[in-house]
C-alpha cells in the first residue's frame, strides 16, 4: 500500500492535467515563486535584522536539502530511470546549489557570495522563465515539474532576500567577475560534457536548444545570455534600490515635522 502511494505521489501520470510553457500552470508557478519572494521581503521589512538572517539561511538550507533528496527520490519517480547523470552539477543552476552553503555559511568564501548571489538569481530566472526541460507534457504537479520549480525558486529566493535585506551590495565596476565565474563554470560543464558517456549537454554548450542557432555558436551564446541576465539584475538592483532611497527621502521632512 506505502509503495502504491509513493509511486503515485511522484509519478508524471497522477492526473490528466498538462503543463505548457505560459500557460495557466507555467504562470502560476512564475507568481508563486516572483511574487511570494517579494511579498516575503516586504513583510519581514521591519522585522529584526536577526529574523531577516534566518529566513534567509531556511532558503539557503532548502535550496541544498532540495537538490540532495532529489538523488534519493528520483529511482522513485516514473519521470527518470534511476538517478540522472544531469542533475550532478555542472549545469550553472546545480553548480549555484553546490556554493550556496559556502557563501552563506563560511566566512571565508564571503567576497564571492555578490557573484553566486546574482548568478543564482540570473540563472534559475531564465530557467523559469523558458523551463525547457521540464515542459514535456506532464502534470503541473507531479514530482518532476514541482521539484524543479520548487528548486529554482527556493535558489531565486535566496538570492533576492540577500538583496532585498543588504545582506550583499552591489558595484557595476565589479561585473566582470560574473563574467569570469561565467567562463569558469563553461570550462567545468565542457569537462563534465567531455568525461560522461552520452550527450549530457551541460550548460546548452554541446548541442543547441534552438532550432534557428547551430551547436557551434552555443558557447558564445550562452555567456552573452547568462551575462546578460546578470547585468539586468544589476540594472533592477539600483532601479530599486534608486526608488527606495526617493521614498525614504520624502518621508524624512515629514518625520522632522
Amino acid at each position: 500500500m506505502l509503495k502504491q502511494i509513493v509511486n503515485w505521489l511522484f509519478s508524471q501520470n497522477n492526473s490528466s492535467l498538462q503543463i505548457g510553457l505560459f500557460d495557466v500552470w507555467h504562470f502560476f508557478y512564475l507568481f508563486l515563486i516572483f511574487g511570494g519572494s517579494a511579498f516575503l521581503a516586504v513583510l519581514l521589512g521591519n522585522k529584526s535584522e536577526k529574523a531577516k538572517d534566518r529566513t534567509i539561511k531556511i532558503f539557503a538550507y532548502l535550496t541544498i536539502g532540495l537538490y540532495l533528496a532529489d538523488f534519493f527520490i528520483m529511482p522513485l519517480s516514473d519521470s527518470y530511470s534511476g538517478i540522472s547523470e544531469y542533475k550532478l552539477p555542472f549545469n550553472i543552476c546545480t553548480i549555484m546549489a553546490v556554493m550556496v552553503p559556502f557563501v552563506q555559511f563560511n566566512s571565508h568564501f564571503a567576497k564571492l557570495k555578490p557573484i553566486i548571489v546574482t548568478l543564482s538569481i540570473a540563472s534559475s530566472t531564465m530557467w523559469m522563465c523558458y523551463p525547457g526541460t521540464a515542459l514535456g507534457g506532464q502534470p503541473p504537479f507531479c514530482y518532476i515539474i514541482f521539484q524543479t520549480f520548487m528548486y529554482h525558486g527556493f535558489l531565486y529566493t535566496w538570492g533576492f532576500l540577500n538583496l532585498a535585506y543588504g545582506r550583499v551590495e552591489l558595484h557595476f565596476k565589479n561585473i566582470w567577475k560574473e563574467l569570469v565565474a561565467i567562463l569558469i563554470i563553461l570550462v567545468w560543464a565542457s569537462f563534465g560534457n567531455a568525461i560522461y558517456d552520452g550527450v549530457q549537454n551541460w550548460f546548452f554548450i554541446e548541442e543547441s536548444i534552438f532550432p534557428f542557432l547551430s551547436d557551434g555558436i552555443m558557447p558564445f551564446m550562452v555567456v552573452f545570455c547568462v551575462f546578460g541576465t546578470c547585468f539586468l539584475v544589476y540594472c533592477g538592483y539600483f532601479a530599486v534600490k534608486a526608488v527606495v532611497e526617493k521614498i525614504k527621502e520624502k518621508k524624512a521632512p515629514l518625520k522632522k515635522a
